[in-house]
């Protein structure tokens, strides 16, 4: 064989083996779906498989409505998995991402009714953060999904929550939704922001044309008696995630979990 015939026929199997390699990458490449599957055997007496699915520097974070706990790494990160049984409530929520990324949301009855936001680049989780609807002391029994009646309810407040913000919008028209004293707060990654009363959540309704965008379906809580708790997914910064408590039609908290550092 000539030379030059040698050099085409190496370069051919070098490009095959590049194909080759790309294709089974590709195929090895872990879903949201599986990623989700791993964590929650992880967390409910699995740990270790946290070293598994979360990345040497991942970060799990759990925002209470008094305080945020921060875990780094799966060491750090087992000394909070496997406190209780995490049992999902509804699909999990898929986040448009960049290529190489996957992002979504995950919801559980645990603590009342939790919402989560995961982020995952080379078949690990980066960050995992979480809100839940109580504060770091108490311990609110897991809920399982509302029933059909809540879930009606829940329709007629969100109808008139996706009404009221936008940057038309008034301390009137935002009174109609939010309670009072009703707390709206913005968890980032490196801070959170709370805003109290209508007068106060104006300052953010205003920062959008228009009420922002559901990803996927909300999830409805169980709650008890004169209450009512649902999470959703929307568009702000790219996809966050917020957890809703309404007591006589109206909102009294809105805590959300974005995927910026603020």
């Amino acid at each position: 064989m000539s030379s030059t015939m040698r050099a085409i026929a190496t370069r051919a199997i070098a490009i095959s083996s590049a194909a080759v390699l790309a294709i089974a990458t590709a195929a090895s490449a872990a879903t949201s779906e599986e990623l989700q599957e791993l964590s929650l055997r992880a967390w409910n007496g699995e740990p270790e498989l946290l070293s598994e699915v979360y990345a040497a520097d991942g970060v799990h974070t759990a925002t209470f409505y008094d305080r945020t706990n921060e875990y780094v790494g799966p060491e750090g990160i087992a000394m909070v998995a496997g406190r209780g049984t995490i049992e999902p409530i509804g699909p999990l929520v898929e986040i448009p991402a960049t290529d190489g990324e996957l992002r979504w949301a995950g919801f559980a009855g645990l603590g009342g009714g939790t919402a989560c936001l995961f982020h995952a680049t080379d078949d690990r989780i980066v960050r995992h953060d979480c809100v839940l609807p109580e504060r770091s002391y108490d311990s609110r029994a897991p809920v399982g999904q509302a029933d059909a009646e809540a879930s009606a309810a829940i329709d007629e407040i969100t109808g008139r929550l996706s009404a009221s913000w936008g940057t038309d919008t008034t301390v009137e028209r935002l009174g109609e939704v939010y309670a009072p004293d009703a707390i709206h707060t913005a968890r980032y990654q490196s801070r959170t922001r709370s805003y109290t009363g209508p007068q106060e959540i104006l300052q953010v309704a205003r920062l959008r044309s228009s009420s922002p965008e559901l990803i996927g379906e909300r999830v409805d809580f169980e709650a008890p008696d004169g209450e009512l708790a649902w999470a959703s997914v929307a568009d702000v910064m790219g996809g966050s995630v917020c957890l809703f408590r309404a007591v006589d039609g109206m909102i009294t908290r809105h805590d959300c979990v974005l995927p910026v550092s603020g």
